[in-house]
């Protein structure tokens, strides 16, 4: 029985593939025959969009549909066709595009003019510029510990004056929120190419209009491109009226970029060194937000440079919850050493520092030995298409097995795209040797290879930020553990008395409407984000305080006190 039903089986199979042969030529020829009617004629923009269509709808009868996407490509940038057969080929793109396909949004970010397009695909295209801009200038190592001085202006991007709750809650004084702001000039050191990119992203999300249901999305990246330039008044302004969008009832996404917004708003205050307005800027970001962790452990180093040095071990702990042991933040053991250092706690302090050195030490060399293998986007691609297998049993292995989950979708563009010209071998001689095929197959060809170093570039510029980023902190933790050494020897050679002999405990402080319930290691979800640590005082003197401006002041023991995401 076992052996009829395979044959069984098999005869199916063959009759099916029988059926699609004949299917799949008469696809191949209809596709051959609209491309002689596109292909350097003088169309009317009605014919062109026809034909076009004939032609992608026959492609993708015949399975070659990412092929087209790149002979559309190849059409829209030709200056050889008519105006209005370019203008057909941009139109398909521009359609696929909204569908999500790679290939043509990496097509008309890089290669096509893109002038008007709909909003959607207008930010789609700005991020893509955005994130070229990164990876072609990425931030210098330790440049995330640089803040701006002075704070930019409160000023909406639509020059319009903030709303008066809206202002008050952000800090701003009347004046303030109705002046006029004057951008600050771009860093002179940033790449020429990068800022070329940026450009790109900005004007095309000032392209989306005003009540556009794009225009939250818009305002996002505008003001992420605008930081990138160095232009923290523009930012400033986007973030500001992406903050005062309307927001309709169950809107996850509108909800999701206003928290992204107090977040930016709230780096920008801190930079500035307006630690009060930071602080209460971080704590609009919700709950159920992804940058929750975020602004909490941001919000860490403003209680810090404030003196609550209790409240910024609390929030810590909140962010070492067995909850959240997936999320990647290897400076909060770097801010706890140095809350617990400049509190005299000294023996804590380098246990903290162990335990960083111990998690993060290995990573930042399994990643540093990974970059010294992947030495081109094309090396880049191809492990990213075997997958992290490749180092084991290295420390980086599973963070970097995360960043290659991220860009599977690149891969997965670049292997059906590697299947389709594969398959034009297989095809009958005569489709084959047609016009359409010598043009496509090349476009294929070449798409394929930006797409390999796209994504190669994409794993590359995402490797060497976190490796960089575990550098410096590497450097600030074996700073910091001099200090702590130096201290210690300090106190041991000396006859004046440096600690007290029992830390003096202040009674806690809460509000009327909270209660203190001692914490003995265990974790609630309710209580997450609501911890204090009590320090009591264990120094024989006050710490000073620690300067309010982010650059220009000495940072405390000699540590970068700025946030590094």
């Amino acid at each position: 029985m076992r052996i009829c039903a395979s044959l069984t089986a098999a005869a199916v199979l063959a009759a099916g593939a029988a059926r699609a042969a004949p299917a799949r030529g008469a696809a191949e020829a209809a596709a051959q025959e609209a491309f002689s009617r596109i292909d350097g004629e003088q169309l009317t923009a009605v014919q062109a969009q026809a034909r076009f269509s004939q032609l992608i709808a026959s492609l993708a009868e015949a399975g070659l549909s990412r092929s087209g996407t790149a002979l559309l490509a190849s059409l829209a940038a030709d200056e050889k066709q008519s105006e209005d057969v370019r203008a057909g080929a941009r139109a398909q793109l521009i359609a696929r595009a909204g569908q999500d396909d790679s290939l043509a949004q990496a097509a008309l970010t890089e290669k096509i003019a893109p002038g008007k397009l709909p909003a959607a695909i207008a930010v789609r295209l700005a991020r893509g510029h955005l994130e070229r801009a990164l990876q072609l200038s990425p931030p210098e190592e330790g440049g995330d510990f640089i803040g701006l001085q002075p704070g930019p202006s409160l000023v909406p991007a639509s020059g319009e004056p903030l709303d008066k709750e809206l202002a008050r809650e952000m800090g701003a004084p009347q004046q303030e929120a109705n002046g006029a702001a004057k951008p600050q000039a771009p860093a002179p050191e940033t790449d020429r190419r990068a800022l070329r990119e940026l450009d790109a992203a900005r004007a095309l999300a000032a392209s989306v209009p005003a009540g556009d249901p794009s225009e939250g999305d818009a305002r996002e990246v505008a003001g992420l491109a605008a930081l990138a330039a160095g232009d923290a008044e523009s930012a400033a302004k986007e973030f500001l009226s992406l903050a005062q969008l309307p927001i309709e009832r169950g809107d996850e996404g509108a909800s999701a970029r206003r928290d992204a917004a107090f977040l930016q708003l709230a780096r920008l205050a801190y930079q500035g060194g307006d630690d009060s307005r930071a602080t209460a800027l971080y704590e609009k970001v919700g709950r159920g937000a992804p940058e929750w962790l975020d602004a909490l452990f941001e919000a860490s180093w403003a209680h810090f440079r404030r003196g609550e040095d209790e409240k910024a071990l609390g929030n810590l702990l909140t962010l070492h919850a067995p909850f959240f042991q997936g999320r990647f933040f290897p400076e909060s053991f770097v801010l706890k050493a140095l809350v617990l250092y400049e509190n005299c706690r000294y023996g804590d302090a380098r246990r903290a520092l162990d335990e960083f050195d111990r998690r993060y030490q290995p990573l930042q060399e399994g990643l540093t030995s990974a970059l010294e293998k992947l030495t081109t986007p094309q090396a880049a691609y191809e492990f990213l298409a075997r997958g992290a297998v490749g180092l084991q049993p290295s420390p980086a292995r599973e963070e970097i097995g995360r960043l290659e989950q991220e860009l599977q979708p690149d891969v997965a563009a670049v292997v059906e795209l590697a299947q389709e010209i594969d398959s034009i071998d297989k095809r009958p001689a005569a489709f084959r040797a047609s016009r359409l095929v010598a043009r496509m197959a090349t476009s294929a060809r070449q798409a394929r290879l930006d797409l390999i170093d796209g994504a190669g570039r994409k794993l590359l510029a995402r490797m060497g930020a976190e490796r960089a980023e575990l550098r410096e902190l590497l450097a600030q933790s074996l700073r910091l553990s001099y200090e702590i050494a130096g201290r210690e020897k300090e106190l041991a050679t000396s006859n004046e008395p440096g600690l007290a002999a029992q830390p003096q405990r202040d009674p806690p402080q809460v509000k009327d409407d909270e209660e203190v319930w001692p914490f003995q290691g265990e974790y609630w979800r309710d209580e997450l984000g609501s911890y204090r640590y009590q320090l009591g005082q264990r120094c024989r003197h006050a710490r000073p305080a620690l300067p309010q401006a982010a650059k220009g002041g000495p940072a405390p023991a000699k540590v970068a006190a700025e946030p590094g995401r």
